[in-house]
């Protein structure tokens, strides 16, 4: 995965990263779904020694606030999630008998057979507290957005760090407070 401008962050710690779903298919919108990203997640922090500060799954794309502890691999991180959600996502689609979406995801080229995410990420680099405060109210309050509107308070969409904030509840994404780093 090309870099794009990253090699002048490499020795930064926190990012915000936004990922999409391959045409911004609502491929996350089951909780299996949800689940494999959320576990994948989990390994992720611990193979790479980093921490989730802040994140929100919504039915067609990812949102999060990851903190490298030691050394920033945050390219490496990005693509072994992608890489290991794709294959899981596309199974689960496939037990679920969606067979119609399955086909909308296939794109035989080269090696490549389905596409689950759209190629590359976003990423920002957050240099204060307060940059990244304003992002992880924008994480927060992404379900409630009115072409969403999934639920009527932050703390109450399951699949964010909303409810670790406002409840002191941890969700299927383990976090670390911020407060901790900033």
């Amino acid at each position: 995965m090309a870099l794009r401008g990253r090699t002048h962050f490499l020795d930064e710690q926190c990012f915000f990263v936004t990922t999409t779903c391959y045409n911004w298919y609502h491929l996350l919108k089951a909780d299996a779904c949800k689940k494999i990203v959320s576990d994948s997640i989990n390994f992720l922090n611990k193979k790479y020694e980093s921490s989730t500060l802040g994140y929100v799954i919504m039915p067609n794309h990812l949102h999060l606030i990851i903190y490298f502890n030691k050394t920033n691999q945050l390219s490496n991180w990005m693509r072994d999630l992608k890489k290991f959600t794709s294959v899981m996502i596309r199974q689960e689609i496939d037990r679920s008998g969606d067979l119609v979406l399955l086909e909308k995801l296939r794109v035989p080229k080269m090696k490549q057979v389905f596409k689950v995410w759209q190629d590359r990420f976003d990423d920002v680099y957050l240099a204060s507290k307060k940059v990244l405060e304003m992002k992880l109210e924008y994480i927060h309050t992404n379900p409630l957005q009115e072409h969403w509107n999934l639920v009527s308070r932050p703390e109450l969409w399951h699949d964010s760090s909303a409810m670790f904030y406002e409840l002191s509840e941890q969700p299927q994404v383990v976090i670390t407070d911020y407060r901790d780093y900033f």
